[in-house]
């Protein structure tokens, strides 16, 4: 090789699958990573493509009845990006080798010279059907399952035999077959498969914009006129067989959530486990203060000058620790102080830097903190505070009513951002639940959006009562609680809240 000779980049041919961004392989998510440059089809997630946080994205996506981007010529940028020495991710919904060329672009790419490696995903071909809790096969019903593409173009491949297809028996998968899917029906009735036998058409799967329809065959696309591609249809008694799925049912809800854009992955990836569509919006952004003050009562608390120190939040435990450590110093400096906290999540942001709290109170708020400071017996006893600069003055005022020398310390203040204009326009478009973690997202998304809907159409589930109350006061209509004040305890609250709003469609989606 020569010196000015580039090495050529691999190209990965990666199947995103059907839609739910939670659904791509392992494999498919470290190939985005690492990526120089990602050709993407129109039906991937905006979250899976997040995934490639250093590539560019160009969008090759075909819409049904046209072409964008001809598939010579995303041949033809796939192999120019490889020989400029670039890692290529070839991305497309579901699995790019069923129904979906990836095998012509691998030969293209391979008579090309060009390096390929193949990422299968997961296909709508089965995944369409377990979104409404139908199994392809089963000992009960089908023992055989027939995947057909009802678009055949212009390959050379022989015109599908339907009356083959009708008499293997067992399911029948037809893909990209919606336009013309009554003479489909018509041809497989035709060659012996009854009129009424069950079948299902499935839009958008695994989507906030899921749609379905159950109808005998012969009834299916006059019933489910209004359903657009992509739509999957199955065939078959398995249909019959379809499992009521608390998770599945949450297919198709909005769920809003506003924590601070670095914290709000861990309530998100939960949200998703219940199979809502996310929609992050932070309405709030930490930002460090430093003064004197701060670095003087910093130094106090290493000295071993306070008897304790109250640590409200996660983020004051981050902010705490940076500041010490700039100092020079660990957890080895509390030794001889004792530590409370508010929360568990506190707790345990202070249990990995090597500290168990002394005090967590069962209610996680500062009063109760206050309440069971007291009952420890604080007179004359110098207690640190470390808060946000927004913080409410209960727990200081109620310290010092109880004779306590209190300092206090803002580590941080919270404000509200610039709002993301991509997900202030998804929210736009409708939201089942606002999640709310603290009254400064409340009041974050106030500031963002209290302008452009009416809050009382906004059904918030809290993380507790302070927040829910400060909600309330904004004007927000609070339709649940967590019982336990933590995003566990949201989550469930969220997913209880949801299975009693009935199949997505039947509940308010507001604002519209």
């Amino acid at each position: 090789m020569s010196d000015t000779q580039v090495e050529l980049g691999l190209v990965y041919l990666v199947g995103a699958g059907p839609g739910d961004p939670g659904l791509i392989t392992l494999a498919g998510a470290q190939a985005l990573r690492d990526a120089d440059v990602v050709l993407h089809d129109r039906l991937v997630a905006a979250e899976v493509l997040n995934l490639a946080e250093n590539a560019d994205l160009v969008d090759v996506g075909k819409a049904p009845g046209g072409a964008a981007v001809s598939q010579q010529q995303i041949n033809r940028m796939m192999i120019d990006h490889s020989r400029r020495g670039r890692r290529v991710v070839r991305l497309k919904g579901g699995d790019p080798f069923v129904f979906g060329r990836g095998g012509e672009e691998a030969s293209a790419l391979g008579a090309a010279g060009i390096p390929v490696q193949l990422v299968p995903g997961v296909s709508s071909a089965h995944a369409a059907a377990a979104a409404l809790g139908i199994a392809v096969t089963d000992r009960r019903a089908a023992s055989a399952v027939t995947v057909v593409t009802g678009s055949e173009g212009d390959g050379d491949a022989p015109p599908i035999d339907w009356g083959a297809v009708a008499r293997v028996g067992g399911t029948i998968v037809v893909m990209m077959g919606w336009r013309d899917f009554d003479e489909i029906a018509r041809r497989l009735i035709a060659a012996g498969m009854p009129a009424d036998a069950p079948a299902a058409a499935i839009e958008q799967a695994w989507t906030p914009s899921q749609r379905s329809v159950f109808a005998p065959l012969s009834q299916l696309r006059a019933r489910a006129a209004d359903l657009q591609p992509p739509v999957t249809v199955v065939v078959g008694h398995v249909t019959t067989l379809a499992t009521p799925d608390i998770r599945r049912n949450n297919i198709g809800r909005r769920v809003l959530v506003t924590r601070a854009a670095a914290q709000a992955e861990p309530l998100t990836q939960r949200l998703r486990a219940l199979n809502a569509h996310v929609i992050q919006l932070p309405t709030i952004e930490i930002r460090p203060t430093r003064d004197e003050s701060v670095d003087a009562a910093v130094q106090r608390l290493v000295d071993g000058s306070y008897n304790i120190v109250a640590v409200t939040s996660v983020n004051g435990v981050g902010l705490l620790w940076d500041a010490m450590r700039q100092k020079g110093y660990d957890a080895r400096a509390l030794n001889n102080t004792r530590v409370a906290a508010i929360g568990s999540e506190t707790a345990k942001a202070l249990a990995t830097r090597g500290v168990v709290a002394d005090l967590v109170p069962e209610t996680f708020t500062s009063a109760a903190l206050a309440d069971a400071l007291t009952e420890w017996g604080v007179e004359n006893r110098r207690i640190l505070l470390v808060r946000a600069l927004q913080a409410s003055r209960v727990l200081r005022d109620q310290l010092r009513a109880a004779a306590a020398d209190v300092d206090e310390i803002a580590l941080y203040d919270i404000v509200t951002p610039n709002a993301d204009v991509d997900a202030l326009a998804e929210f736009k478009r409708g939201v089942d639940v606002v999640t709310l973690t603290s009254p400064s997202t409340a009041r974050g998304l106030c500031d963002l959006a209290g302008k452009l809907v009416d809050l009382d159409s906004l059904h918030a589930v809290c993380i507790g009562p302070v927040t829910a109350e400060a909600a309330r006061q904004l004007g927000f209509r609070v339709v649940a609680t967590a019982e336990t004040h933590t995003i566990d305890g949201l989550v469930q609250a969220v997913g209880r809240y949801l299975a009693g709003l009935g199949p997505p469609g039947e509940g308010t989606r507001k604002p519209e």
